[in-house]
C-alpha cells in the first residue's frame, strides 16, 4: 500500500508555501527560509511527539524566528564584528531551533516541583 504523501512531496509543497509567503508578504525572503529551517530541525526527527504538538512546536518556532530574527543578527553582528551583510537569516535558524529545545525542556519537566522549588516550598531537594 503507497502512502498518499511522500516525504519528498511535504518537503517541496512545504518549501514552496514559505516561498510564497515571504514573497507575497515582502518580507526578507532568507528570514523566513531561515526561520521554517530552524522549525524543521528538530520537528523532522520527532517521531515520538505526536502530529498536534510536532505542528505546535513547529508553528510556535517558526514565529519566534520570524520576529526575533532581527534582535539574534544584531547580537551575531555585534560579536562577530561581521557588518557586510546582515546576519538576520542566520540569526532566524539558531532561534527557530533554540525555541523548539527550550519547549521540548519545559514540557518534559515536572512544573509543580519547579513552582514549589521557586516558591520555597520544596527546601530538602536543593
Amino acid at each position: 500500500m503507497s502512502d498518499l504523501f511522500s516525504g519528498t512531496t511535504v518537503a517541496a509543497s512545504a518549501l514552496t508555501g514559505v516561498s510564497l509567503f515571504g514573497l507575497m508578504s515582502s518580507s526578507d525572503y532568507g528570514v523566513i527560509f531561515g526561520a521554517f529551517a530552524g522549525a524543521v530541525f528538530y520537528v523532522a526527527t520527532a517521531a515520538e511527539l505526536s502530529l498536534w504538538r510536532r505542528a505546535l512546536y513547529f508553528l510556535v518556532s517558526f514565529i519566534v524566528g520570524i520576529y526575533g530574527a532581527g534582535l539574534i543578527g544584531a547580537k551575531l553582528a555585534s560579536l562577530t564584528h561581521y557588518n557586510d551583510k546582515p546576519l538576520d537569516a542566520l540569526g532566524a535558524v539558531l532561534l527557530s531551533a533554540l525555541a523548539i529545545k527550550i519547549l521540548t525542556f519545559v514540557f518534559e519537566q515536572d512544573l509543580a516541583a519547579w513552582l514549589r522549588r521557586w516558591t520555597g516550598g520544596d527546601r530538602d531537594h536543593k
